[in-house]
C-alpha cells in the first residue's frame, strides 16, 4: 500500500466532509489556490497552516504528515463519562466490522 501524501490526506478529509476547497480555505483564512496547491503536492504548508488544518479537520499533525496511518479521535472537552460512552460506541462499531 502506497503512503499517502499530505495533500492526498487533506483532499480525502475534505471530500469526506463534502466540502469545497473554498470552504476549507475560508475557514482557515488562506486562499483557494493554496488549498489546491497543497492537495496537488505543489506546495507544503507553513507551520501555521498545518496547525490550522489539524484544528479544522480534528486530526493530528502526525496523521496529516503521514507519520501515523490512522487519524485520532479528539475527545478533548468531553467528560470522563462521555469519553467512556464514545469508546464503547467505537468498540461496538469495530466489532461489527466498521473500520
Amino acid at each position: 500500500m502506497e503512503k499517502q501524501s499530505l495533500g492526498q490526506r487533506v483532499r480525502e478529509l475534505r471530500l469526506k466532509r463534502r466540502l469545497k476547497q473554498s470552504d476549507v480555505a475560508k475557514s482557515i483564512n488562506v486562499t483557494n489556490a493554496l488549498i489546491s496547491a497543497l492537495e496537488l503536492g505543489d506546495r507544503t504548508p507553513s507551520m501555521d497552516v498545518l496547525i490550522s488544518l489539524c484544528d479544522f479537520f480534528h486530526v493530528s499533525a502526525d496523521y496529516l504528515l503521514g507519520i501515523k496511518t490512522q487519524d485520532t479521535l479528539n475527545l478533548d472537552g468531553l467528560t470522563p463519562k462521555d469519553k467512556e460512552a464514545v469508546l464503547i460506541i467505537v468498540d461496538s462499531l469495530k466489532s461489527k466490522g466498521y473500520h
